[in-house]
C-alpha cells in the first residue's frame, strides 16, 4: 500500500512539473484515489462537505481542467456512487424508482444527441440532474446504515460552520462563495444601505432542515425547543438569504405535514406557528427605536427592515408586477410553454435553447437560453412528457406512501422534499450546482424510508415525548434521531 502511494505521488509530481496547469486536477485525483483505497466511506462525507458547506471565496470550490470546470465535490461523488453500488444493496422497488429518475435523464440525453444539440450545452443541462440520479442510487442504499448516522453528524457540523461563515459575511464583510448582493428588489447591485443578502451552497440544505423541523412540530412529533441543534444554524442561514422562495417552501411543507397528520391539533399548531412568527417579527419592528441605542441594534434593525421590504413586501402582487426577477421568470415560462408545444412527447433534449439570447451579461447570453427557474417546465421541454412522467413516478410514489403511512422519519423527509418541490417552481433545487445533491438525497432517503411500514423505532418515536431529545443526539435508528430510553 505504501509503495503504491509512493509511486502515485511520484507520477503526480512528474505530471505537475511538466504541465502545471493540470496540477489541481492531479492533486484532486490523487486524493480521491487514496480516499477510495484507505477510507471509501469518507468519499460520502467529503461529498456532503464540499457540496453543502458555505465557504469563503479564498477556498476554491472548483477548478479548470482542459477548459471545463470540475467542482470539488464531484470526484468524491463518483467515488461514493461506485462504493455504494459495490458495497450495499437496495430493494427491487427502490432500484426501480431510482432507475425511473435515471431514465428521465437518459431520455433527455438520447433526444439531445439525436437532435445534435451542442455538446457543451448538453453537459451544462444534464450535469445537475445526472448528479441527482447518482445520489438517489446512493441514498436508497445507505439509508439506515451506520454511515447514514455519521452523515447526520457531519451535516450538523456543516450547518454550524456555514452559519458562522454566513454571519461573518453579513457582519464583518467576509467574502463568501456563492451570490452576495444587497437585499434590495429595485437594484441589488447598488449600494443602498440595505442588508447583505448571501445565497450559498448551504442555503437550500438549511431551508430543507427548517421545513423538516417545522413539519415535525406541526405534526406533534417534536418540541420546538428540542430542535435547536439543527434549527438554530439553519435559521441564521435562511434568514440571511432574504429569499421569498423560503416562505413558499415552508408553507408547502407545513401544508403537507398537516395533510399527513390529518388532525385538528396539527392545523392548530400550524396556525400557532404562523401567528407566533408574525408576532415576533412585528415586535422587532416596534422595538426599532429601542434597539437602535443598543450594541448590535443597528444591525438587527437593518436586517428587519430589509426582510420586510424584500421578502414581505416582495410577496405583494403590485410589487411583483414591477419586479425584474419575477417578470424574467414569467417570460421564461412563456418561452418554455412554446418549446413544449412543438415537441410535447419527447421534448428537445438537453442542450436545447428554448429561447434566444438576450442582454449583456454572460448568463443571459450564454446560459439563460438553456436554464430555467421553473424546474417542471424545464424538465418537460428537455425530456418531454415521457421523461417528465418518469421523473414524477420516482417522486410521487414515495410521497404517496409517506402520506398513507406517516411516521417520524417520513414526515421529516417528505416535508423537506415537498418544500424543495414547491420552491422549484421559482428556484430549481435540482438544477443548482450543489443543491442537486440535496434533491437526490431527499428523494432517495424517502424512497428508502417508505420501503416498509413503520419500523418499531418509528412507532416508539411517535409515542415518545421529545422534550429533552435533540434532533441528532445519541445513536439514532435508521439514521434519524434517538429513541429516548423511556420509549424503548
Amino acid at each position: 500500500m505504501v509503495g503504491a502511494g509512493v509511486v502515485l505521488t511520484t507520477l503526480a509530481a512528474g505530471l505537475i512539473v511538466r504541465q502545471a496547469s493540470i496540477a489541481p486536477f492531479i492533486v484532486a485525483a490523487l486524493v480521491a484515489v487514496l480516499v477510495l483505497v484507505l477510507r471509501p466511506a469518507w468519499s460520502i462525507y467529503l461529498t456532503l462537505i464540499f457540496a453543502f458547506a458555505a465557504l469563503p471565496t479564498a477556498i476554491p470550490t472548483e477548478f479548470e481542467v482542459g477548459g471545463s470546470s470540475i467542482r470539488v465535490h464531484e470526484p468524491f461523488l463518483v467515488l461514493a456512487f461506485v462504493y455504494s453500488l459495490v458495497r450495499f444493496q437496495a430493494s427491487r422497488r427502490a432500484n426501480l424508482l431510482a432507475m425511473a429518475f435515471a431514465a428521465f435523464v437518459a431520455v433527455g440525453l438520447l433526444i439531445a444527441f439525436a437532435s445534435q444539440n451542442p455538446v457543451s450545452k448538453i453537459i451544462f443541462d444534464a450535469r445537475p440532474v445526472a448528479e441527482c440520479a447518482a445520489v438517489i442510487f446512493i441514498a436508497v442504499r445507505l439509508y439506515g446504515t451506520e454511515i447514514a448516522r455519521r452523515c447526520v453528524v457531519v451535516f450538523t457540523w456543516i450547518l454550524w460552520f456555514s452559519a458562522l461563515i454566513v454571519f461573518a459575511g453579513a457582519t464583518l464583510g467576509v467574502s463568501v462563495g456563492g451570490r452576495t448582493e444587497e437585499a434590495d428588489l429595485a437594484n441589488p447591485d447598488a449600494v443602498s444601505g440595505a442588508a447583505t443578502r448571501l445565497l450559498t451552497s448551504a442555503t437550500f440544505p438549511a431551508l430543507a432542515v427548517l421545513c423538516a423541523i417545522t413539519a415535525l412540530v406541526v405534526a406533534g412529533k417534536l418540541r420546538l425547543r428540542s430542535s435547536w441543534v439543527l434549527g438554530a444554524p439553519a435559521l441564521v442561514i435562511v434568514v440571511l438569504s432574504f429569499s421569498r422562495n423560503s416562505i413558499l417552501a415552508l408553507g408547502v411543507a407545513v401544508l403537507f405535514a398537516a395533510l399527513m397528520s390529518r388532525t385538528v391539533s396539527s392545523t392548530t399548531r400550524a396556525v400557532g406557528i404562523g401567528l407566533t412568527t408574525v408576532a415576533v417579527f412585528g415586535l422587532l419592528v416596534v422595538m426599532n427605536p429601542i434597539l437602535a441605542g443598543l450594541p448590535g441594534g443597528a444591525f438587527i434593525n437593518t436586517q428587519v427592515a430589509s426582510y420586510a421590504s424584500r421578502v414581505i413586501d416582495g410577496l405583494n402582487s403590485n410589487v411583483q408586477a414591477s419586479d425584474i426577477s419575477v417578470q424574467f421568470r414569467v417570460s421564461e415560462d412563456g418561452w418554455l410553454l412554446h418549446g413544449l408545444s412543438t415537441s410535447p412527447v419527447f421534448g428537445h433534449g438537453f442542450g436545447f435553447a428554448y429561447k434566444p439570447s438576450a442582454g449583456r451579461s454572460s448568463f443571459t447570453l450564454d446560459y439563460a437560453p438553456y436554464y430555467a427557474h421553473n424546474f417542471y417546465l424545464w424538465a418537460a421541454v428537455k425530456s418531454g412528457l415521457l421523461g417528465g412522467l418518469l421523473m414524477l413516478i420516482s417522486i410521487v410514489d414515495p410521497l404517496w406512501r409517506a402520506l398513507r403511512r406517516p411516521s417520524f422519519s417520513t414526515i421529516a423527509i417528505a416535508s423537506a422534499l415537498t418544500g424543495m418541490l414547491g420552491s422549484s417552481f421559482v428556484a430549481p433545487v435540482a438544477l443548482s450546482a450543489t443543491s442537486s445533491v440535496l434533491f437526490g438525497l431527499l428523494v432517495g432517503a424517502l424512497i428508502a424510508a417508505t420501503e416498509q411500514s413503520k419500523t418499531s423505532a418509528d412507532k416508539q418515536l411517535d409515542r415518545a415525548r421529545l422534550d429533552e431529545n435533540p434532533v441528532v443526539a445519541g445513536r439514532p435508528s435508521r439514521g434519524l434521531p434517538t429513541v429516548p430510553k423511556s420509549a424503548r
